[in-house]
């Protein structure tokens, strides 16, 4: 995996990059927002974190990024619509989730729960997690 994926958003194609800058600007909006609902991201979670990708990809061929948050935020919020959508999504995730950057944070993350014994943490930060579940609606 790359990191390289891409959505379909008002039918047009979009890059996602999710790169450093990406996962730097995600833990920017983390200390800002309740983007996750126990070891998974919400809804909220998963639009900043394809809005990063978009923003990276733009950053990464020099371009100006056209799409507004909302345009993101419409994604995710109406993907459990459309089977394509949520086929799509769940690739952008995955290929979020397998980035060498994420590994690194995520691999770094669970060295330090396993070390910190004192406060009885465990964790297996997850993005996909509620993907599928949203609005009542199971997409498996």
């Amino acid at each position: 995996m790359n990191g390289l994926a891409h959505i379909t958003i008002a039918g047009q194609q979009v890059g996602l990059k999710f790169g450093m800058p990406a996962l730097r600007r995600i833990v920017e909006k983390m200390q800002q927002f309740d983007l996750l609902e126990g070891d998974a991201s919400n809804d909220l979670g998963v639009v900043h974190i394809l809005f990063a990708g978009y923003l990276n990809y733009c950053a990464m061929h020099d371009t100006a990024s056209v799409l507004a948050f909302d345009a993101f935020y419409n994604y995710v919020e109406t993907a459990p619509d459309n089977p394509d959508t949520v086929s799509e999504l769940r690739s952008a995730v995955k290929e979020f989730e397998e980035s060498r950057y994420v590994k690194a944070v995520v691999g770094n993350h669970k060295k330090k729960v396993r070390n910190d014994h004192s406060i009885g943490m465990t964790s297996n930060p997850s993005v996909s997690g509620n993907l599928g579940t949203r609005h009542g609606n199971t997409v498996d």
